[in-house]
């Protein structure tokens, strides 16, 4: 699968590059056949804010975003959602 990482107003630490390691292997459970995975990882002020976007086949896509008032409870929650997700199908 390709993918894409952004970084808002924040650079990739070694931290940060872990955590979206353990996102994308999720990802790729979730969904094996998925096409294109999308990142974002954005510091903001008040949160912390982790997405992602996911083409499966067929054109049909998956949009997931969480924040939190640290990068720990950010990629928590989106790992719950998708989570929610696979749970769905």
């Amino acid at each position: 699968m390709k993918t894409q990482v952004t970084y808002k107003g924040t650079d990739a630490t070694t931290d940060l590059e872990a955590r979206l390691k353990v996102l994308q292997a999720k990802v790729d459970e979730t969904a094996p056949d998925a096409r294109f995975a999308k990142y974002v990882v954005e510091e903001a002020p008040q949160a912390h804010a982790v997405g992602v976007v996911v083409t499966l086949p067929g054109g049909d896509t998956w949009v997931r975003h969480a924040e939190g008032p640290d990068w720990e409870r950010a990629f928590l929650e989106i790992e719950r959602r998708l989570d929610r997700l696979a749970e769905s199908d």
